[in-house]
C-alpha cells in the first residue's frame, strides 16, 4: 500500500513519533471505528488529531486521500479531455478535466473556474506540460480545483512519469468509493456477457431508430459495432466484490468476438470459474443496486508457479 506508507512516514517526520507508534494509533482508530474506514482514511483522522497539516507541502499523487482541503501538487499533463457544459439548478456552467502525472502515479483534475477552463481553451497548457497546483481540494482522489485554487505552469523538469493510477494495495473489505485499487481473490460467480452498440468512428453510444437505422450523434447514419461488457464476483477470503469489464479489458482474458459465441463464451466462463486473478480498477457505487463495484482496467491471471519462486526467494 505505497500511498498508505508514503503517508505513515510524513506524519512520523512532522509527528516525531517512532514510525510503529504512529501505526498503532492508526490500527487503534481504525479498530475503534470498527473497520469501517480503511487505513488511509484512519491515518488522516490521527494526522488531523495530532495536528499535523500538509498544507504547506508539495504532495506526491500516490499520498493524496479523499477530503484534504488545501492541495499542493507538482505534474505532467497526460491527458485533457473535452470541455463540458452543464446546466444545474437554472445554473449553467463549464468544467474541464486532465490526467497529471508525477513520478509515484497518476490522478483526474477537475476545473471549475472559468479562468483555468481557460487556459485550456486557449491553449496556454496542453498535453506535456508540467504545472503546479495550489490549494486543491480532494474527492475520493480526484483533485478539485475551484477558483480559490491556482494553476499555472512550472519550470520543474518531469523527464519519467508513472502514466496510472495510484492504486492502493487492499483487501476487498477495505475498498471505499472513488479509490483505485489493486486486489487479489477468486472469480466464484460469472454472469452471461451483456453487449451495446456503439460508432466505430468515436466509440461511443448510439441509437437505433424507429426505421431501424443506427445513428450517431456526431457522425450520423453508421454500421453499429458491439461492444462487450462483463461482470463476475470477485472473492479474497474475507469479502467479495462485483466486478465489471469492459471490451478493452475483456481483450486481455479473451478475444471478444468469441463471447458472441454460446459455445466458446461458455467454455471462457467455465475457465474462468474459479480462477485466482490480479485486478487493478476503480470502485464505483453502482446506482441500481446501491452497493459498490471494481470498474476493472487490468486483469491478470496468477502464475502460481511464479508466486510460489517469488516466495522462495
Amino acid at each position: 500500500m505505497k500511498n498508505y506508507e508514503l503517508l505513515v512516514d510524513r506524519i512520523a517526520k512532522a509527528s516525531g513519533l517512532e514510525r510503529a507508534e504512529v501505526e498503532r494509533k492508526i490500527e487503534a482508530k481504525k479498530a475503534k471505528l470498527s473497520g469501517l474506514i480503511s487505513k488511509e482514511g484512519a491515518a488522516q483522522i490521527i494526522s488531523a488529531e495530532l495536528g499535523i497539516s500538509f498544507e504547506d507541502e508539495d504532495l506526491k499523487v500516490a499520498e493524496l486521500i479523499g477530503g484534504l482541503r488545501k492541495v499542493n501538487v507538482v505534474g505532467k499533463i497526460m491527458n485533457i479531455f473535452p470541455v463540458r457544459e452543464f446546466e444545474k439548478n437554472d445554473r449553467k456552467g463549464k468544467v474541464a478535466n486532465f490526467i497529471l502525472a508525477d513520478d509515484s502515479g497518476s490522478t483526474r483534475v477537475v476545473l471549475w473556474d472559468t479562468n483555468h477552463i481557460a487556459m485550456i481553451e486557449d491553449e496556454l497548457i496542453k498535453v506535456g506540460d508540467v504545472v503546479e497546483i495550489k490549494n486543491g481540494s480532494t474527492r475520493d482522489s480526484e483533485i478539485h480545483l475551484s477558483s480559490f485554487g491556482e494553476l499555472k505552469k512550472s519550470s520543474v523538469e518531469m523527464a519519467e512519469v508513472k502514466n496510472a493510477p495510484a492504486a492502493s494495495e487492499v483487501g476487498l473489505d477495505e475498498v471505499r468509493q472513488g479509490m483505485s485499487v489493486k486486489a487479489r481473490g477468486i472469480v466464484v460467480q460469472v454472469f452471461q456477457p451483456r453487449f451495446y452498440s456503439v460508432c466505430p468512428t468515436c466509440n461511443k453510444k448510439g441509437m437505433l431508430g424507429d426505421d431501424g437505422v443506427f445513428k450517431c450523434a456526431e457522425h450520423g447514419v453508421v454500421e453499429k459495432k458491439d461492444r462487450a461488457i462483463l461482470n463476475f464476483v470477485l472473492d479474497d477470503g474475507v469479502e467479495s466484490i462485483r466486478v465489471v469489464m469492459f471490451s478493452d479489458q475483456i481483450k486481455l482474458l479473451i478475444p471478444e468476438e468469441d463471447l458472441s459465441d454460446e459455445v466458446k463464451a461458455a467454455a471462457f466462463r467455465d475457465d474462468l470459474l474459479g480462477t485466482e486473478i490480479y485486478l487493478s480498477g476503480r470502485v464505483n457505487r453502482n446506482q441500481l443496486f446501491n452497493n459498490l463495484e471494481i470498474v476493472a482496467n487490468s486483469v491478470e491471471k496468477v502464475d502460481v508457479e511464479a508466486l510460489i519462486e517469488t516466495l522462495n526467494a
